[in-house]
């Protein structure tokens, strides 16, 4: 147990640190100091590096270990927009890594045979090179970018591409990914996105054991028919009005297996009242992956 509270203690420190104190100049050496030594992918083609002007800091973080249980963890340091800028509660936006350090937080706490993979970049106004209307490959998909603030998506569905799994093996999403999470369950609880009845039972299960809220979401399959089966697809739809769902439904089209995908969208519960971070859903997710062994 004393363990378990120095891992959420530490997750909270990092999630809180301001932008100036965890960067892309410096983020891989304070992982490293939490987390141990870790693999980068590095490309100038990823959406994360061109986020960032194509800075050769901005990647793909993975812990070495080897599993078939992948925890995909958004890492976006500071989120201004883009050029979509942001209106309001910008100041809040460096807990946008929130879901990258509960990913390398759980696998290195767990080890075995869970493995982080972690998009690290950030999405500021001055250097990112992408803009509305833009055309990118992610996979085998082509992406529209209809709004740069839905950025999250982009580079999860990237770091899904990347993976060369099996049929058995399964992906979690873990992110700061939508404020409409927050209009359907409230400020506390994760939203839990997945087709697999047993995923959903499992999770559901674990978040009611750590004693954190967590709740089950649809994913339509009309909605999935009438936006997500084309060569090209939008990263934001303004048509569909619940927006945990459309990015949730997003991601799943980069998965190969999605039987064995859950998707959760920590938007408000991996923060309090005062947007200091909470460590939630760090001990659902341990107990999910216990379950899954």
């Amino acid at each position: 147990m004393a363990k378990l509270t120095k891992v959420m203690s530490t997750a909270c420190k990092l999630i809180n640190l301001p932008y100036n104190k965890c960067n892309l100049e410096n983020y891989s050496k304070i992982f490293h100091k939490y987390f141990g030594s870790l693999d980068f992918i590095r490309n100038p083609n990823l959406p994360c590096q061109l986020m960032s002007g194509t800075n050769p800091h901005a990647g793909i973080v993975k812990t070495p270990n080897k599993g078939n249980i992948y925890i995909i963890g958004k890492g976006i340091l500071f989120d201004s927009g883009g050029l979509d800028i942001k209106l309001r509660g910008m100041s809040d936006m460096t807990g946008d890594k929130a879901g990258a350090v509960i990913a390398l937080s759980v696998a290195n706490y767990l080890k075995g045979n869970v493995v982080a993979v972690c998009p690290i970049t950030t999405n500021l106004l001055q250097s990112s090179q992408i803009t509305p209307g833009d055309e990118i490959k992610i996979g085998k998909k082509i992406v529209k970018v209809t709004n740069t603030d839905a950025e999250g998506r982009l580079i999860l569905a990237e770091a899904i591409s990347t993976l060369n799994v099996s049929k058995d093996d399964i992906i979690i999403t873990v992110a700061t990914l939508t404020g409409s999470v927050g209009y359907a369950i409230g400020d506390r609880a994760t939203g839990i996105f997945t087709k697999s009845s047993k995923l959903a039972r499992l999770f559901s299960e674990a978040a009611f054991e750590a004693k954190e809220e967590a709740w089950l979401l649809p994913m339509w399959d009309y909605l999935e028919k009438e936006y997500y089966k084309g060569k090209i697809i939008v990263n934001s739809n303004d048509k569909i009005k619940c927006g945990a769902v459309e990015a949730a439904l997003f991601l799943k089209t980069f998965v190969p297996n999605p039987e064995n995908f859950i998707h959760l969208d920590i938007a408000y519960s991996a923060f309090d009242e005062n947007k200091r971070a909470t460590g939630v859903p760090i001990k659902s997710l341990i107990n999910f992956v216990r379950k899954l062994k």
